[in-house]
């Protein structure tokens, strides 16, 4: 009998969700099933589409948490695989808490393949220290990669707030008004400004 696997797609931006990336990661599944003699289940939707794994969003709310939920529960049978384009696509947080939910998911009899570089994790003599070695590692420089654009963001937004007096932080304004050029200033649409007070007139 051939073992299950389950595809696991997940993408945090919009860039993502536009771009080529859900197609890729269903494709690499597909293909890696029919390589391995995998039994897919195409019907179990496991899916976080604009969803954040820096911030363990995919496992406190998403299809991931589900996942592993069902897994604990024996729903998912052992020997199962977990398909996965690669394990930042599991977790960005924290080395310690990636490891724990690495861990707990192949601990129960899951078998983790990594399909951007065919890595296989899983339970028994094979998971050897070189193995746990190359998880850490990977999972270490996800959340390093996102820690920094964290950094950079927070940094970026800090930067416009104070200059809030020389630029503006969004040209979003009433219908009125309109962004300048230089961004200094909103500056009113004379024509929409006077249909506003012909109806506060009213």
């Amino acid at each position: 009998m051939r073992p299950n696997a389950y595809s696991y797609v997940r993408m945090s931006t919009d860039a993502q969700l536009k771009g080529d990336s859900f197609r890729r990661q269903s494709e690499l599944s597909t293909k890696y099933a029919e390589l391995h003699g995998l039994n897919l289940i195409s019907d179990y939707s496991l899916q976080d589409l604009g969803v954040s794994a820096f911030k363990g969003d995919n496992l406190k709310s998403g299809a991931l948490g589900k996942f592993v939920a069902a897994v604990i529960s024996g729903s998912i049978s052992k020997g199962s695989y977990l398909l996965v384009e690669s394990l930042d696509r599991l977790s960005r947080q924290k080395i310690n808490t990636a490891c724990e939910l690495f861990l707990r998911i192949i601990n129960n009899g899951i078998t983790i393949a990594t399909l951007a570089d065919g890595q296989i994790y899983s339970e028994g003599p094979h998971f050897t220290v070189e193995k746990m070695l190359t998880s850490i590692i990977y999972m270490a420089r996800a959340n390093d990669e996102s820690q920094l654009k964290s950094d950079r963001l927070s940094a970026a937004w800090e930067a416009k707030r104070n200059n809030v007096d020389c630029r503006k932080l969004t040209s979003i304004c009433p219908a009125w008004l309109k962004l300048s050029l230089d961004r200094t200033k909103f500056e009113i649409l004379k024509d929409k400004a006077a249909i506003v007070e012909l109806i506060y007139l009213e």
